[in-house]
């Protein structure tokens, strides 16, 4: 019944069923009578008059249901005579979530198990932009009863997804994986296919699984591998993690009206604050603020209040987090490049605040709900700020920013502006710590 239906189980399965006759048996009164017509032999039939329903005391939801006991009962009595071309089940276009149905879904008390309504998401390959879609996923578990969450991601980032309880499975793509082993592997089907990447290999790969309906932005030559495209662009939501629920909400998922956000942990402060340094970003140098600027903020945040120091980062950030380590002149925890992703999640969660470039290890703290002082540079912050509104952003926008290039072809203005006072200011504000 489409949008106009009333979306209740069918042979324990979500259906849009039709209301016509519950609404008319509600308003006047009338009882239900279901009919069966079954075959019983050459030329012969039954018919089948079922005891009424009657309306007194029961909602329409509740008497559109009823009928589907019935006509089930009805059905399985002689299988060969139901129309089984007609498909109740339809993935509806293009909103297949709960929030724009307009009669909404009944589930009768003491419902057997719902079949699942198995949704594919295709997770971004950088950190920071797969932790920004944790929101629009979430959006996609709340979008129906009978949704059932499977991450595909590469490998390194099944742990992250492996921690949000929306999610019910997660696929790791193995490195030189092609789309075609890939389905083969996995071996499954799924009623819809949703992309985050905007890349032709993410639309190759729901291909190759031959899911119906897949859902993603146009672009990098994939339109026509698309089954269904917003006629917005990703470039017009603002935040990247808008993109990701606005893509979600345009299936029909409920969005918050705040937009996205992380909640703060609710574990105080500790008497000896512990607090994470990443020096290091992967995209490239334009976004790392000088090493030595981080070593004096830490001092002078030490001079006010003696603190745990853990300096986080990948292998590459070796050498950045051992000139911190030299410079600083007290006991600091070096573990860059010296742990899982597991790990750092771990780290991370047992910190009081971050200090940090604009990385995909500030994206995981604002998960974790670390707050962050996040300083910006050849990036924008209204684009892949950290979510939450406990976090301290700090940026010095000057003439050529932001240019997102990888590096600076100048003389690296929009970094060297940000003074360490000011982080060291930031930091003791967000632990409340006096100067």
């Amino acid at each position: 019944a489409g949008e106009g239906g009333i979306w209740t189980p069918f042979f324990g399965k979500l259906a849009s069923t039709s209301p016509l006759a519950a609404i008319l048996s509600d308003r006047t009164g009338a009882p239900l009578i279901s009919v069966a017509i079954h075959t019983v032999g050459t030329g012969r039939w039954r018919c089948t008059i079922e005891p009424p329903i009657e309306p007194q005391g029961k909602s329409v939801e509740e008497l559109t249901d009823r009928l589907n006991r019935v006509l089930e009962a009805q059905i399985t009595a002689s299988l060969p005579d139901w129309f089984w071309l007609h498909n109740r089940w339809k993935t509806m276009w293009p909103r297949f979530f709960k929030s724009k149905w307009k009669r909404g879904c009944h589930l009768p008390d003491g419902a057997a198990k719902l079949q699942p309504f198995d949704i594919i998401v295709r997770s971004s390959n950088w950190l920071g932009d797969a932790v920004m879609g944790i929101p629009a996923v979430e959006a996609c578990k709340a979008g129906r009863p009978d949704a059932r969450i499977t991450i595909l991601a590469p490998e390194k980032l099944a742990p992250l997804w492996r921690r949000v309880a929306a999610v019910d499975e997660v696929i790791g793509i193995r490195p030189a994986e092609t789309p075609g082993r890939l389905a083969k592997r996995i071996g499954r089907e799924f009623d819809v296919a949703i992309l985050f990447p905007n890349s032709l290999r993410s639309a190759l790969e729901a291909r190759a699984w031959r899911v119906p309906r897949i859902v993603g932005y146009r672009g990098h030559w994939r339109q026509r591998l698309l089954g269904q495209i917003p006629r917005f662009s990703p470039e017009s939501c603002g935040h990247q993690a808008n993109r990701f629920l606005r893509l979600v909400e345009y299936c029909g998922a409920p969005v918050p009206s705040h937009g996205p956000s992380f909640q703060r942990k609710t574990a105080p402060v500790k008497t000896t604050p512990r607090i994470g340094i990443c020096p290091g970003a992967e995209y490239g140098p334009a976004k790392r603020w000088p090493a030595e600027r981080f070593a004096a903020a830490m001092r002078e945040v030490q001079s006010a209040q003696p603190c745990e120091w853990v300096i986080f980062g990948v292998a590459g950030d070796a050498p950045a987090a051992e000139e911190i380590e030299k410079a600083c002149g007290f006991p600091v925890r070096n573990l860059a490049g010296k742990t899982t992703l597991d790990g750092l999640m771990d780290e991370l969660s047992a910190c009081d605040a971050l200090l940090t470039n604009d990385t995909g290890t500030m994206h995981l703290a604002a998960f974790l709900g670390v707050p962050t002082v996040a300083i910006f540079g050849s990036t924008e912050p209204t684009l892949t700020a950290p979510l939450g509104d406990f976090h301290r952003v700090l940026r010095h926008k000057v003439e050529c920013s932001p240019c997102f290039k990888r590096e600076c072809p100048i003389d690296f203005r929009c970094m060297t502006r940000v003074e360490p006072a000011e982080a060291a200011a930031a930091l003791r504000g967000i632990l409340g710590i006096s100067a």
